[in-house]
């Protein structure tokens, strides 16, 4: 029996959300899922998919590449997602950022869903922007700097707060 991989799912599912709505990431996850003909995106189903057919299923090019390599490194042992569950914030945000697709918006996103931090703040994600932006009345043109100054208040509990301002645009 294999063990499940559930950062890579998680990372995965950030990769297919970036710069997307949540209708059209979720549509294109759920295609994914029946082409792999699992809920939980694993390494190893990566191999046997070309890119054409990851492109059919609503992922960029790039994407593609992207999981693929992500999915590659893992399978030869050359990147460990579970040691993320050792590392503190930074140290497993800088090794993510260092895979290709992975800025900092998604490694956020996989530090709070799939390591359960609660001290992050994905100040790169324009819905929570909006909603900090117009619950303080802050200028469009704020910069992360004053979200951040902002958010200091909320430590170290930024991701939960995170999770209200998300719920506040829905």
């Amino acid at each position: 029996m294999r063990d499940p991989q559930p950062h890579f799912h998680t990372l995965v599912w950030a990769i297919i959300n970036q710069q997307l709505s949540v209708k059209a990431a979720q549509t294109i996850a759920a295609r994914l899922q029946a082409h792999v003909g699992a809920e939980l995106f694993e390494p190893q189903q990566f191999h046997r998919i070309r890119e054409t057919s990851l492109r059919k299923c609503g992922l960029s090019g790039a994407k593609s590449r992207y999981i693929r390599e992500i999915a590659r490194r893992i399978r030869a042992g050359e990147l460990g997602l579970e040691q993320l569950d050792t590392l503190d914030d930074e140290q497993a945000s800088e090794l993510l950022i260092s895979l290709p697709g992975v800025g900092r918006w998604t490694a956020d996103m996989l530090l709070m869903f799939s390591l359960g931090r609660l001290d992050v703040l994905p100040v790169g994600d324009l819905a929570l922007r909006k909603s900090i932006r117009v619950h303080y009345a802050l200028p469009e043109d704020a910069a992360y700097e004053d979200y951040f100054s902002l958010a200091e208040q909320w430590r170290p509990y930024r991701t939960i707060a995170s999770w209200y301002y998300w719920a506040a645009v829905d």
